[in-house]
């Protein structure tokens, strides 16, 4: 632990929180004076030097992606969206488009299923950014394997 804690304006060295303990009975420092209203807010300015990463795909696999914090919302704009089966295809493709076109998004991730619906939109889209990246989900990754380990054998075989 630190030699002094900081508490928004306030230091406080440990000796001084041990003695404002012992002198209020042993209660635990968010039961002491100190009050939320002693931080100061600083306000999120959106840098547009910040690329930020998009994702289309599974409800599953997007909400990991949430969880890692990879979720932007702003201006009636999130970055992701959970395709499902019953997902209108023009929905998908709108959404694809308009985060691909959009100049503070990096990196692209889709899930297998969703890149095969989209194959007809993403063989037009050549620029270096966006980078499109795809994943497999739970109910595409025996194929993805197995087209992965096809190809690797090709390359091996070519190789001789």
């Amino acid at each position: 632990m630190e030699g002094s804690r900081k508490s928004g304006k306030k230091n406080i060295t440990e000796k001084q929180e041990a003695k404002m303990l012992a002198e209020e009975g042993g209660k635990s420092a968010s039961d002491s004076d100190l009050s939320d209203t002693d931080f100061t807010l600083v306000k999120f300015i959106d840098d547009p030097n910040i690329l930020r990463i998009a994702v289309m795909a599974s409800p599953e696999v997007t909400l990991g992606f949430l969880l890692a914090g990879v979720g932007y919302q702003k201006d009636r704009f999130r970055n992701y969206m959970m395709v499902e089966s019953e997902t209108q295809q023009e929905d998908v493709e709108q959404f694809f488009l308009t985060v691909y076109r959009r100049s503070n998004i990096g990196i692209v991730i889709l899930d297998y299923d969703t890149v095969k619906r989209l194959r007809n939109v993403m063989q037009r889209c050549n620029q270096l950014l966006p980078v499109l990246v795809t994943v497999p989900n739970k109910s595409s990754l025996t194929t993805y394997l197995d087209k992965k380990e096809r190809n690797r054998r090709l390359r091996q075989r070519d190789a001789y």
